[in-house]
């Protein structure tokens, strides 16, 4: 038995609640776009056939006929919904208008041709147009081919009482065909419509683990097919290291001390978005984070001195709550670097240069607890923050260095944090 109905799915996990009424939509405004067509196809054919009824009757010198009385008033339907109607009104009252009206004049079409030729095609060939382009939820079109076939049969009936049963079994049987014609093309509809919802849905997920890898401009331009390498004229550089972790990892269990490391970088990477810092990697149990790139950024330097400060104060607090002597070592510098990303598999966001180099010895000579910057730093800082000098610092491969303690801020935090 066929079930007149077209259901859209109930609101579940693999089809949203908001899906329903955007295929709904989809489906009205497809329609739409095929009656505009068509609108416009019908109103040029029924001009250029009334012009040529008008000349080969002299002007209709012997009066309007049935046929052209019919094409007469299908232009005028047509002219109307084009110019006037198109716009007017809810998209699905005005797609329901035109169905409707549409298989009157179907009908109509088809009463007077009956008389003329015998034939019902264009009653066919409206429900089946119909039936094909525009699918609609619900019994809609499904009630509108019955009603119509049954106005038209009555019609038949009454007007030739003698014609018995070849009309009616012809138009039976396109009701027929077009509400099974309307179910297939609904439920095609509806496939692809989740096919495309599916490829969205794993194409959203693929964007955001690419973001979740790589900085927001370079995910971007990785999606566009470029990778390029940049200079960049200052960038601040962070390096931070868990001291305390490898004496920790003797006395917890692998997945305890995954548990604190994931915590540990966990709060880091919230604190790096609320300061507008950009996390590189993390090395075992060494984080990297820069700021001024790939994109420029407005105080870059102050932003990640606050930074640094927060992560420090984070791990002093958890250390107090857990029980773990947990200590965290900074060095910050700031300077020029090559970024970018290079490779052919297991792409990653990276830095090249003095500069990386300057940051990663001087947190390696930093305090526990501490945060050591270099000079270019203190010199950005020292207005606002209070530094202690440290003298020279012995660092590797570069030799005595000078070198400062970020102890806090003198002021309120950096504007636009």
């Amino acid at each position: 038995m066929i079930r007149l109905a077209n259901q859209i799915p109930a609101a579940s996990a693999e089809f949203p609640s908001d899906w329903q009424s955007e295929f709904e939509r989809e489906l009205i405004s497809s329609g739409l776009r095929r009656v505009l067509i068509v609108t416009n196809t019908l109103l040029v054919i029924e001009v250029l056939l009334l012009l040529l009824d008008a000349w080969h009757s002299h002007g209709f010198a012997r009066g309007v006929d049935a046929l052209t009385a019919w094409r007469l008033s299908a232009l005028v339907f047509l002219a109307s919904y084009r110019f006037l109607l198109l716009n007017w009104g809810p998209p699905a009252a005005r797609l329901r208008y035109f169905l409707g009206a549409g298989m009157v004049f179907s009908c109509w079409s088809s009463a007077v041709l009956a008389g003329i030729s015998g034939d019902l095609s264009t009653y066919a060939i409206g429900l089946l147009g119909v039936a094909a382009s525009c699918p609609l939820p619900g019994r809609f079109n499904a009630s509108l081919f019955i009603a119509s076939a049954a106005g038209l049969m009555v019609w038949l009936g009454m007007a030739f009482p003698d014609a018995g049963p070849y009309w009616t079994s012809n138009i039976i049987a396109a009701c027929i065909i077009g509400i099974v014609i309307e179910k297939f093309t609904f439920r095609a509809a509806l496939r692809e419509f989740m096919h495309r919802k599916a490829i969205d849905r794993q194409r959203e997920r693929a964007d955001q683990l690419l973001y979740n890898v790589f900085p927001e401009s370079v995910a971007t331009s990785l999606k566009e097919g470029n990778r390029s390498v940049a200079l960049h004229g200052e960038v601040t550089i962070l390096f931070a290291d868990i001291v305390g972790f490898t004496e920790l990892s003797t006395r917890l269990l692998p997945t305890q001390l995954l548990d604190v490391l994931e915590e540990v970088f966990g709060k880091f990477d919230r604190l790096a978005q609320t300061y507008g810092v950009e996390k590189i990697k993390t090395i075992g149990d060494a984080y990297m984070a820069i700021c001024g790139a790939p994109v420029p950024t407005d105080h870059q330097v102050e932003r990640m001195a606050d930074f640094a400060l927060a992560i420090v104060q984070e791990c002093n607090t958890m250390s107090a709550r857990t029980g773990f002597e947990l200590a965290v070592r900074v060095g910050i510098h700031t300077g020029p670097v090559i970024a970018g990303v290079i490779g052919s598999s297991r792409l990653c966001y990276d830095l090249w240069g003095d500069s990386v180099n300057t940051a990663q010895r001087i947190e390696a000579n930093a305090e526990p607890n501490a945060i050591s910057v270099s000079e270019p730093v203190y010199f950005r800082l020292r207005e606002n923050f209070a530094l202690e000098d440290r003298g020279l610092v012995n660092l590797k491969g570069k030799g005595p260095t000078r070198s400062y303690v970020l102890k806090g801020r003198l002021d309120s935090p950096c504007p636009g944090v």
